[in-house]
């Protein structure tokens, strides 16, 4: 969290929101907010979950133990009369996890109203039902059959070899060889490589912290002495996130990204048993979805936590549903 806080300007009005257990000092709740006077989806006042530039999801973080009451004590904060925000706005939220449900719960036990403006799927990978077998299952004959060609072109250049770096074990090598990866293809082109964007070093920041408490992994595919694809990933609790993606482009014939993430649905059931799902944090429409058959969905809006903003966000709802039903009839 620490590298992204960093990046937080004075100019974002930052909202801080601590829950904590009075009796222990224990820390059981964060929420960090930026403020807005308005917007086109909301013209009044109100809160935004925090996004640094690299993320996929946005919500409340929680002690496991603490859902709840934690949940309770954001709400009481959010309604205080002495604070002037009409909503506050999530972007990418989980619709469909334990805590979301139980987020639902609770704002309605404070008559505050969930008012989305988005909705979409994301692929996710279940480790538990993963593995050859999966491979078997879900993967087409044709698929089967084109990534047994691809590996074996690669075979025909070297000895192919698959391996993960976990936690201390990843290094300035592993770290500085996916930066190389990650920055070539569409990405250099596009300039949109954490090189090019220069957000290398909150990467090389965020690695360390959470390679420290053993909650970060890189996945790599080696032709001889050479990596010609890695993936780093992250984990939060009982679930795991792929972060970037990155590959030689001079074996983009082979598709080494896609044999890199094959490889990991083969291991992953020995490797991380324990995690219930790893979310791919690709967009719809992405390849993941035609490896990863998992689907978590997530959604966009606004805890309406006045009734002016309710009846504004439903009123704003109802006009661009028409105003896109009429584009939809040129």
């Amino acid at each position: 969290m620490l590298p992204a806080l960093r990046r937080i300007t004075p100019e974002s009005k930052p909202v801080f929101v601590f829950v904590e257990d009075d009796r222990k000092n224990d820390l059981l709740g964060v929420g960090i907010f930026e403020r807005f006077r308005g917007t086109k989806r909301l013209p009044l006042p109100h809160l935004r979950a925090y996004q640094c530039p690299h993320s996929y999801l946005t919500g409340l973080l929680i002690h496991r133990d603490w859902i709840k009451p934690v949940l309770a004590s954001f709400f009481s904060f959010f309604c205080d009369p002495g604070n002037h925000w009409y909503g506050i706005e999530f972007i990418n939220r989980y619709a469909d996890t334990v805590q979301a449900s139980l987020t639902d719960e609770i704002a309605s036990q404070f008559k505050v109203p969930w008012i989305g403006y988005s909705r979409k799927k994301r692929a996710v990978l279940i480790p538990k039902d993963s593995g050859p077998s999966y491979m078997e299952k879900y993967f087409s004959s044709k698929k089967k059959r084109v990534l047994r060609h691809r590996y074996r072109l690669l075979s025909e250049a070297g000895e192919v070899r698959w391996h993960i770096v976990k936690g201390r074990k990843i290094d300035r090598t592993c770290i500085d060889t996916f930066l190389r990866l990650e920055d070539m293809g569409w990405k250099a082109e596009e300039k949109t490589s954490l090189l090019r964007r220069r957000q290398d070093q909150f990467f090389r920041e965020m690695i360390d912290g959470f390679a420290r408490h053993e909650r970060a992994f890189f996945t790599e595919l080696i032709l001889g002495n050479k990596v010609i694809a890695s993936t780093s990933h992250l984990i939060s609790g009982n679930a795991g996130f792929t972060f970037k993606i990155g590959w030689d482009a001079g074996f983009a014939r082979m598709s080494p990204g896609i044999l890199n993430v094959a490889e990991f649905i083969r291991n992953v059931p020995d490797l991380f048993p324990d995690l219930e799902y790893i979310d791919s944090g690709a967009e719809e429409g992405s390849f993941m979805e035609n490896l990863w058959s998992g689907r978590h969905t997530l959604v966009s809006g606004f805890y309406a936590t006045k009734k002016l903003s309710g009846t504004i966000l439903n009123g704003l709802n109802i006009l661009r549903g028409i105003r896109d039903r009429a584009f939809n009839l040129r």
